[in-house]
C-alpha cells in the first residue's frame, strides 16, 4: 500500500496560515487510510505546534490542489513526483519514507506480479504474454511501471500484446485475480505481507510470478527495487515549518504507535531518484512521454535577428551592385581618352580624378589582386585601405588631404599600406604628382607604386621575433651549435629563480645524463620534445615542458638551437591530486571502492598463479547512524575516521583497507595460508572498532558487523560476486547478534 501526503497552505507568510492539510493518495479504501495516518496527523500536529488536517485524494485531485497552490508538503509516488518537479518549482526532496515487515526496515519498493495459485500455466515472464492484467492505474509505480520494464527487458511488451485493466486500487487487483476477471495482477511489494494480518489464507490462494530473494528487503517482490516515495516541501512553505516538520519525521521511531498504525518504519534522508528517471526514460512516460516540436514560426521567432541581418546584407548587396554598374558605365566613356596616359608605364599606375580611379594599367591590377581593371575603376584609393595606416591615422582622411595637396600642385611621396583582393596587405612607396589636361576641368593626379612589402616584413619579422623573446611568458634559452646558452629572456630567469649572468654561458636546465641526446635528436629531426624534473636557483624542484628547434643557415648547417619551456609544477601536482581523488576517499584516505575493486581482481589473479588463498571482508559498522543523528555529521566523519585508522593498524602491511561509502567498508587480505589466523584478524578488528571514542566532547562506542568470503571458489567467481558473498554474511552477523564476524557458507544461504 502506498502514501501520498501533501500539505495545504496559503502563499502568504506561515504564521497566518493556522491549519496545515495533509493529503494521502491511497490505493487502499479510505475508511482503512483515515484510521491508520490520522493518528500521524495528530503526531504532526503536536510537533510542529499547528493543526494538522488530512485529507485524502486521488492523483488528479492532488495536481489541480497543486495547481491552485493549495499544498505545502507533498509525499507521492516517485514517478508522480518527477511529472510535478518538471512542470513546477520544487524546494526538493525532503525525506523518504521507511517501511518495516518482521524487524527489517527499508527505503526501497518494487513490483509484485500475482497470479491465482489454481493457475499451472503462468510461471515466468514470458508466460503473461497475451494474458489479462489488472492494475491500479498506469501512474502507480510499483503497481504498474516496474512490472512493465521488466517485462520489457525480456521482449514483452504488455501496452501493446496484452489487455491492461485498469482497476483503480491495490485491493481491487487481488479480487480481480482471486474472482477469476483478469489472468495476472500488477501491485506494489508490501501489501500482500499487510493483508495477510487479517487474511492469513490469502497467501495460499495467490502465487507470485518471477520472485526475487534480495538480501535486506523483507517484503516479496518480482522487480528490481526503486527508492520509496519521497516528501517534498512546495517553494512558499516557510523554513521554520519544514525544519519542524524534518525533526519531526526523522525522530519517528519504528516502534512508536504512530508509525505502527502507519505501518511504516519512520522517516529517511532523501535517497537517489535516479533509478525513476531511468524507469520514465525507458518507458517514455511523463514527464519523459513528449518531443517538443519545432515550427517555422517558433524558428523566425528565435532568430528572426539573423532574418533581419541576411536580409539587409542582400539588400546592401543588390543595391552596391547597381550602383557599382551604372557607375562602371559612366566611367568607361572617359576610358579611351585617357589610357594613353597610363597604359606604358611600367610600374603599378593609377589616375585619380575627382578622387577616383578613373584608370590603372595591368601591373596596378595585379598588385592589387583583382582579375581586371573594372574591379579599381570608380573607387576612391582609400577603398583598398585599411580603415588606419600603421601611424594611427584613418586612412580615408589621411588620403583627402594628400589629393588636396597634390591638386593645389604639390608633389606627394611617402609609404601606404593597401589592403588585396584577397584580404592580405601590401606595403608600396606611394608617389602622387599633379597631371593636368588642359581640355579637363577637373585636374588629374597621377599615383605611382613601388612594391616593398617583402622589405617590411623581414623588419617586421626581426621585431616580432625581438618582442617575443622579451615579453614571452614561456622561458625562451638561445644556445650556440654545441649547446652553450648565449641568451635567455626574462621569462627564463623568473622560472628558474637564477641570474642571467648564471645562464649564459651554461647548459641549460636539462639532465646531465640526457641532454646530450636531447641535442642529438634536435640535429637529427630538427627538434626535440620532452618533459624534464629540474631545481629551481633556490632547490625548489620544478616539473619543466621543453621544446628545442634547430636553427640552420642558408647552406643547411646548424648555427644555433632555441630552446622554450614552461612551468607544469601546478599541472602536475594538479593531475596527481585528480589521480589520488579518483582513487581514494576524500574523509579517510582510504582506497575507495573502485581502487579496492582493481586492487581484488590483481589479488585474484596472484592467487590462481600462485596457488593461494585470500579472503574478501564486509565491515558494516554497528549504531553508528543513531550517532551520527544525536551529534551532526561533523562528529560522524571524525568517528569515521578514528575507527577506519584503527581497523587500518589491525590489517598487515600487505592487506587492504577500503571505505566503500558511509559506514561500510572492505578488507582484501591475501596469502592467507590458515583460516584461523584469519579469524585472530578478525577478532583484531573487531577490538579495535569497540574501543570507546571521543566524539563531540562524549564518550560513545559503536561496535561491527563482519562477513567474508575465501577465495579461491569452484565454481570461479568473479570480485563483484565475493563482494556479494561477504556482504550477505555480514547480513548474517548482525542477525546472529552483532559485533561478530561471520563466513560465508553456500548452503545457508
Amino acid at each position: 500500500m502506498l502514501l501520498q501526503v501533501a500539505v495545504l497552505l496559503p502563499p502568504a507568510a506561515w504564521a497566518t496560515g493556522p491549519t496545515l492539510t495533509f493529503g494521502v493518495f491511497a490505493s487502499r479504501p479510505e475508511a482503512i487510510l483515515r484510521d491508520r495516518y490520522e493518528p500521524l496527523t495528530g503526531y504532526l500536529s503536536e510537533a510542529i505546534g499547528k493543526p494538522v488536517e488530512l485529507k485524502l485524494l486521488n492523483q488528479r485531485q492532488i495536481n489541480r490542489a497543486l495547481a491552485s497552490n493549495r499544498l505545502d508538503f507533498i509525499v507521492t509516488n516517485p514517478s508522480h513526483f518527477l511529472m510535478i518537479r518538471s512542470e513546477r518549482s520544487l524546494t526538493g526532496v525532503l525525506a523518504t519514507v521507511m517501511r518495516t515487515w518482521q524487524g527489517t526496515s527499508t527505503t526501497s519498493l518494487g513490483g509484485v506480479i500475482i497470479t491465482s495459485a489454481r493457475r499451472t500455466d503462468i510461471n515466468s515472464l514470458t508466460d503473461i504474454r497475451g494474458k489479462s492484467i489488472a492494475t491500479p492505474g498506469e501512474h502507480f509505480l510499483g503497481g504498474y511501471q516496474a512490472q512493465v520494464l521488466e517485462l520489457m527487458e525480456v521482449g514483452l511488451d504488455v501496452r501493446r500484446e496484452n489487455r491492461i485493466k485498469l482497476v483503480d486500487s491495490h485491493d481491487r487487483v487481488i479480487r480481480a485475480v482471486l474472482a477469476g476477471d483478469a489472468d495476472v495482477g500488477f501491485v506494489r511489494s508490501g501489501l500482500l505481507e499487510e493483508l495477510t494480518v487479517s487474511q492469513p489464507a490469502l497467501m495460499d490462494q495467490l502465487q507470485v510470478v518471477n520472485e526475487q530473494q534480495l538480501t535486506g528487503f523483507p517484503f516479496r517482490v518480482s522487480t528490481r527495487l526503486y527508492p520509496e516515495w519521497p516528501l517534498v516541501a512546495l517553494p512558499h512553505v516557510d523554513s521554520r515549518i519544514i525544519r519542524r516538520t524534518a525533526s519531526a519525521l526523522f525522530a519517528l521511531e519504528e516502534n512508536a504507535p504512530v508509525a505502527r498504525a502507519a505501518g511504516i518504519a519512520g522517516f529517511s534522508p532523501p535517497a537517489d531518484y535516479q533509478s525513476v528517471e531511468y524507469l520514465a526514460r525507458e518507458l517514455r512516460i511523463a514527464p519523459y512521454d513528449q518531443v517538443p516540436e519545432l515550427t517555422w514560426i517558433d524558428a523566425l521567432h528565435q532568430y528572426r535577428i539573423w532574418v533581419f541581418t541576411v536580409l539587409i546584407l542582400v539588400m546592401l548587396l543588390v543595391t552596391s551592385t547597381l550602383w557599382l554598374a551604372k557607375r562602371t558605365r559612366q566611367l568607361s566613356v572617359e576610358q579611351g581618352r585617357l589610357r594613353r596616359l597610363i597604359v606604358s608605364w611600367p610600374q603599378p599606375m593609377l589616375m585619380i580624378q575627382d578622387g577616383l580611379f578613373v584608370d590603372t594599367n595591368r601591373s596596378a591590377v595585379e598588385l592589387f589582386g583583382y582579375a581586371s581593371r573594372q574591379s579599381l575603376l570608380g573607387k576612391d584609393i582609400a577603398s583598398f585601405s585599411p580603415e588606419l595606416q600603421p601611424d594611427g591615422t584613418l586612412s580615408r582622411q589621411k588620403m583627402k588631404v594628400l589629393v588636396t595637396r597634390v591638386s593645389e600642385g604639390e608633389v606627394s611621396q611617402g609609404e601606404w599600406v593597401f589592403q588585396r583582393a584577397d584580404g592580405t596587405r601590401v606595403w608600396v612607396d606611394m608617389t602622387i604628382a599633379p597631371a593636368h589636361d588642359s581640355v579637363e576641368r577637373k585636374p588629374l593626379l597621377l599615383c605611382s607604386l613601388y612594391d616593398i612589402t617583402g622589405r617590411k616584413q623581414a623588419e617586421q619579422k626581426q621585431r616580432l621575433a625581438a618582442s617575443v623573446f622579451d615579453y614571452a611568458r614561456e622561458a625562451i634559452f638561445i644556445t650556440d651549435r654545441h649547446g652553450m646558452v648565449v641568451d635567455v629572456n626574462d621569462a627564463f630567469v623568473s622560472i628558474t629563480r637564477s641570474p642571467r649572468s648564471y645562464a649564459i654561458g651554461a647548459s641549460p636546465p636539462l639532465p646531465i645524463d640526457e641532454g646530450s641526446s636531447v641535442f642529438q635528436s634536435a640535429r637529427a629531426q630538427g627538434f626535440w620534445h620532452g618533459e624534464f624534473t629540474a631545481k629551481r636557483g633556490d632547490g625548489e624542484p620544478m616539473a619543466l615542458a621543453v621544446t628545442i628547434s634547430s636553427v640552420r643557415d642558408e647552406n643547411g648547417n646548424i648555427t644555433h638551437f632555441v630552446g622554450i619551456f614552461s612551468d607544469v609544477t601546478r599541472l602536475k601536482e594538479q593531475e596527481q591530486k585528480l589521480l589520488t581523488l579518483a582513487h581514494y576517499d576524500a574523509l579517510t584516505g582510504l582506497p575507495n571502492r573502485v581502487l579496492f575493486a582493481d586492487r581484488l581482481q590483481q589479488a585474484m589473479a596472484q592467487a590462481r598463479r600462485q596457488d593461494y588463498r585470500l579472503a574478501v571482508v564486509y565491515i558494516d559498522l554497528d549504531e553508528f547512524k543513531p550517532i551520527n543523528d544525536a551529534f551532526g555529521h561533523q562528529a560522524g566523519d571524525r568517528l569515521l575516521v578514528q575507527v577506519a585508522e584503527r581497523m587500518r593498524l589491525a590489517l598487515r602491511e600487505e592487506d587492504t583497507l577500503a571505505r566503500l561509502g558511509g559506514d561500510e567498508f572492505a578488507a582484501l587480505v591475501i596469502n592467507m595460508s590458515d583460516e584461523g589466523n584469519l579469524e585472530g584478524l578478525l577478532s583484531r578488528i573487531l577490538s579495535a572498532v569497540s574501543e570507546p571514542v571521543w566524539v563531540s566532547g562524549h564518550r560513545v562506542e559503536v561496535s561491527a558487523s563482519i562477513g567474508y568470503t575465501l577465495f579461491p571458489q569452484y565454481p570461479d567467481l568473479d570480485g563483484d560476486q565475493l563482494l556479494r558473498q561477504a556482504d550477505q554474511a555480514m547480513y548474517r552477523a548482525k542477525q546472529r547478534g552483532k559485533n561478530r564476524y561471520c563466513r560465508f557458507v553456500p548452503d545457508s544461504f
